[in-house]
């Protein structure tokens, strides 16, 4: 059991100067040094490597200039650190760790400091299993994000996903790949994970009875049942952002129409209708619309309709062929898959149709998903010879693989 004890209380008055401001178009990254963490007595982990999953954390935010420290004398214990030789290397956010191996549990502590005003900002102490060290280490990171931007990280979050052949089942792993799972045993098809809102269950798509069904999947138990196995297509279902509906594409009674469904698989109304094939619901942050993919313009577009009825709207008009869309956690924006050039990639756009982005641009890469926070976005790419997950910024401008096998469709936990 991991347990988390804090160290540090500012007062109310006290509050931090230190801040991004993640709007700000101009945004100019901070310059933040995590240097080695230490430890006085001997110890199974490495302190360069610890400090190097915080920093790995930082970097795929985009919003950091994160520096490594390798050459400068780090404080010892809870010496105050020597702010004059890190403000010299522009350092505006300095993060210190130590830690300590008693028996088979690890102590860890990491502060943040603020160098130009030369002080404490966040202190946290973490014991628990020494296996849980990528744990404590994620937790912290959420922590430092909560503290910089006011929105808490998704370092601890997970990301599930399909296999690719031959092993075609679902798996979920760390956002940045680690502690890989399989969740399913069952040796078919299986597809488009989604996660509960609490992050207890799991929906897909499985060819188990040899036909496109939903199913969910309770992971402390182990176990799944099938949601909806009405005739024809049952696929790409998501859970509504309370968790209490569905949105999946059924089409029992013809083409795919988009549909909310009951956690018990019962049918509460059709979303969507006109003369299309209807598929890949994504829910916006408030429940209160959807984003689908429609080909009844002749082509796979990207199209937003009220839960609550009404006509379609029609987003994305920049290509021939979009699909995947995703609704970005912060509301003002859809990721999804466009077909440039021959080949998929990932883009972005304001829900109102405008500001249009294109986010990769090697090799082919599909499925977007956002991060809880809405800073970073999980997709697959073949551009290494193999499909596998990746892991971006919001902006593109860091793209690194994060998956070990290979695999589609991930889906980011919400917690």
């Amino acid at each position: 059991m991991l347990s988390v004890f804090g160290v540090l209380t500012l007062p109310p008055l006290c509050q931090a100067k230190l801040v991004i401001d993640v709007d700000n178009p101009n945004l100019v990254k901070m310059p933040i040094a995590v240097p080695h963490f230490w430890s006085q007595s001997q110890s199974p982990l490495n302190g360069a490597d610890l400090a190097a999953i915080h920093r790995n954390d930082l970097s795929l935010t985009g919003l950091f200039q994160v520096i490594d420290g390798s050459g400068v004398s780090v404080s010892i214990g809870n010496a105050e650190p020597d702010f004059d030789q890190w403000s010299r290397l522009g350092v505006q956010a300095l993060v210190l760790g130590n830690y300590e191996v008693v028996g088979d549990e690890l102590i860890l502590e990491a502060r943040l400091y603020d160098v130009p005003l030369r002080r404490i900002e966040l202190g946290k102490r973490f014991r628990g299993k020494i296996a849980d060290h990528r744990r404590m280490i994620h937790r912290f990171g959420d922590l430092v994000m909560e503290k910089l931007t006011n929105v808490k990280g998704c370092f601890s979050t997970r990301i599930a996903f399909a296999g690719e052949a031959p092993t075609r089942e679902i798996f979920s792993m760390d956002y940045d790949g680690h502690n890989l799972r399989q969740v399913t045993a069952n040796g078919a098809i299986n597809l488009s994970p989604e996660w509960s809102p609490d992050g207890a269950r799991l929906l897909f798509t499985t060819y188990i009875h040899n036909k496109p069904d939903l199913w969910l999947w309770d992971l402390a138990r182990g176990q799944g049942w099938p949601l909806s196995a009405r005739a024809g297509l049952n696929v790409a279902g998501r859970f509504s952002p309370d968790g209490r509906t569905i949105a999946a594409s059924l089409s029992f009674q013809g083409i795919p129409k988009i549909y909310e469904i009951t956690i018990e698989g019962s049918i509460i109304k059709r979303l969507t209708d006109g003369r299309g094939n209807d598929i890949s619901p994504s829910w916006s942050p408030d429940g209160s619309a959807i984003a689908y993919v429609s080909d009844q313009a002749g082509s796979p577009q990207i199209y937003v309709v009220s839960v609550n009825g009404g006509e379609p709207r029609r987003v994305t008009f920049q290509s021939s062929y979009n699909t995947d869309p995703d609704w970005s956690p912060r509301g003002d924006c859809l990721a999804f898959s466009a077909r440039i050039d021959g080949r998929f990639q990932i883009c972005t756009i304001k829900v109102d149709g405008s500001d249009f982005r294109v986010l990769t641009n090697k090799g082919s890469n599909q499925d977007p998903a956002w991060s809880p926070d809405g800073r970073m976005i999980a997709f697959v790419s073949n551009r290494s010879g193999q499909k596998l997950i990746y892991v971006m910024d919001a902006y593109g401008q860091i793209q690194i693989p994060v998956s070990r096998v290979a695999g589609k469709s991930p889906a980011w936990s919400r917690n």
